[in-house]
């Protein structure tokens, strides 16, 4: 067993587990169930559509490794039945391309990697296709992006990392790409988009103490070769995550520090120049897989924190502005909960709030598992109350959603009385970009959309924009990120 292995930031923590640990309760957000019985479900990943969300699900009453999925909506009900692929095999993982998503996951029985579209009313569109499929040992542990046309999925074939590009209606697309050109950890990888090129992300398998990176241009070549983005001395695991805000990647880590696991991240560019080392999370205990997301202002990041208790077991986050510094306090999302631990927090940003997700669980196999999820508005400055997301005065803007986007976002705004509103799209040096709205409106909530095109029809560029509304001599303003 390798020191850096995941395993080792837990094997101890479940040595004292007991049958009495008790349920806890956070104050702070309202969570709901997702899939929760007698079968043992996981999940890892969950993405928005404008409308509703998606969570990639492991489990259903047939089978524990069935291959599912549930669709969320924007208040935390669920939108039809689980939706079954009629595969098994590892926890799949979600995105979205602007008409469907895409879920993959990796087959246990075959050691192959398959994907499987799903439409927005959560039917199956097409049949489940293989992405890797060879005489080797294909891995899939997470990990899937899109950008622009494709989605770019990596996998791990004999400690190497691989990836292929998928375009929106599942042809696979040019050769197989050959991503490390080291050994890679088998925990899997993180990527995010910029609008041009993917950033990948992983852990060196060799002495488990670097993360390294590649750049993939949109065509699937490689752009510059491996770098490393973090190489402190202490053994690291696999990057949990990555986000991109606009401008710069942040890439999240643990790393074992003496005796314990805490949480790191590092900014890289989109040229691959890597910038500075922030501590996310250094706590007592461990703190483990890292997920991040960012809403335009701030990123979230979540976390699992074990105290080295079967009673202590939390999933936490905090927001963190672009520079890396915190802008609030930790705070809790899920607690232990009937004897079952909170494995992490996946979390994605859609609409006005993120949507994190944990599994509930008596291991990290997810024996006995159930999903849970919970909503957390994004960083205001004030103190929110439980499951509170728009507190009105005269009118309010609701952050845009999707945020990052790349072909079209909806912006909702809510007006207590009658009056005539502006509503504009602006760049970050003020110029007006595109006027939305400007008339006469009836009280209530409206939404409207905007392709990222400015008054001439021309895409604007990828980077930071403005949305204002104004109404009277009053006006709000939120930031959105275009992404290419």
């Amino acid at each position: 067993m390798k020191k850096g292995s995941f395993v080792l930031i837990v094997v101890a923590v479940f040595g004292l587990m007991v049958t009495t640990a008790i349920a806890q309760t956070t104050s702070r957000f309202t969570e709901f169930p997702i899939a929760v019985g007698a079968d043992s479900t996981g999940a890892l990943s969950v993405a928005f559509d404008g409308t509703n969300y998606l969570v990639g699900i492991q489990g259903d009453t047939l089978n524990n490794d069935n291959i599912t999925a549930q669709l969320v909506s924007q208040s935390g009900s669920l939108v039809g039945s689980r939706i079954s692929v009629g595969r098994t095999g590892g926890v799949p993982w979600v995105a979205f391309d602007g008409s469907n998503y895409l879920m993959v996951w990796g087959d246990d029985a075959t050691n192959d990697v398959y994907g499987q579209f799903i439409g927005t009313a959560g039917n199956l569109v097409g049949t489940a296709f293989p992405i890797a499929w060879t005489a080797y040992n294909e891995k899939f542990f997470g990990g899937i992006a899109f950008g622009d046309s494709f989605y770019l999925v990596p996998w791990l074939r004999n400690d190497t990392l691989f990836g292929r590009r998928i375009d929106k209606s599942g042809n696979l697309v040019g050769g197989v790409i050959k991503i490390s050109s080291n050994t890679a950890h088998d925990w899997g990888s993180a990527i995010a988009f910029d609008g041009t090129n993917y950033l990948v992300a992983w852990t060196d398998n060799v002495n488990d103490r670097e993360i390294y990176g590649q750049l993939i241009s949109k065509s699937g070549v490689l752009v510059g070769s491996n770098f490393i983005i973090d190489d402190s001395p202490y053994f690291s695991d696999n990057p949990g995550s990555i986000s991109f805000d606009g401008s710069r990647y942040m890439v999240c880590f643990p790393d074992e520090v003496d005796t314990t696991w805490d949480l790191f991240a590092r900014f890289v560019t989109t040229s691959g120049i890597v910038a500075e080392r922030v501590t996310i999370s250094d706590a007592p205990g461990n703190q483990h897989f890292p997920c991040i997301d960012f809403d335009g202002t701030n990123y979230l990041i979540t976390w699992g924190d074990d105290r080295s208790s079967s009673t202590d077991w939390h999933s936490k986050g905090r927001f963190f502005d672009t520079s890396g510094v915190p802008v609030d306090t930790v705070f809790t999302i899920f607690d232990t909960l009937d004897n079952k631990l909170p494995i992490g927090a996946p979390v994605v940003f859609g609409g006005y709030q993120y949507l994190t997700i944990t599994t509930r669980a008596l291991d990290l196999q997810f024996i006995g598992g159930d999903v849970y999820g919970a909503f957390v508005p994004p960083y205001t400055g004030v103190e929110e109350k439980p499951d509170v997301r728009l507190e009105m005065t005269d009118f309010s803007l609701q952050q845009n959603a999707p945020n990052p986007f790349m072909e079209q976002t909806i912006i909702q705004y809510q007006l207590k009385n009658d009056g005539f509103v502006d509503l504009s799209i602006y760049d970050v040096a003020g110029q007006k970009i595109k006027t939305l709205i400007n008339e006469y409106v009836r009280s209530g909530v409206h939404t409207c959309s905007w392709n990222g095109r400015d008054k001439s029809g021309k895409k604007v560029a990828s980077g930071m924009y403005l949305v204002r509304l104004k109404t009277g001599n009053k006006e709000l303003t939120t930031k959105m990120v275009v992404v290419k």
